[in-house]
């Protein structure tokens, strides 16, 4: 994955993906189907908003904010 996102357009075959954001969507998915951690874009998994899990991802990224559940 670290190479992947070194050069995507290494990877990325533009006749099986419409978009890098789709390529990426696809890597999680598949990277993630057989973890507590498994991501679908329909509904966010629990186990991101914890809040040490949401505080590392947040903290990685610029101008992205997170309302946490109560």
């Amino acid at each position: 994955i670290s190479k992947i996102l070194v050069d995507p357009s290494g990877y990325i075959e533009s006749k099986d993906f419409f978009s890098w954001e789709r390529f990426f969507t696809s890597l999680l998915i598949e990277h993630t189907a057989d973890s507590y951690l498994r991501y679908s874009k329909k509904t966010l998994n629990m186990a991101y908003m914890q809040s040490t899990v949401a505080d590392k991802i947040l903290a990685r990224m610029e101008n992205i904010f997170l309302i946490k559940p109560q």
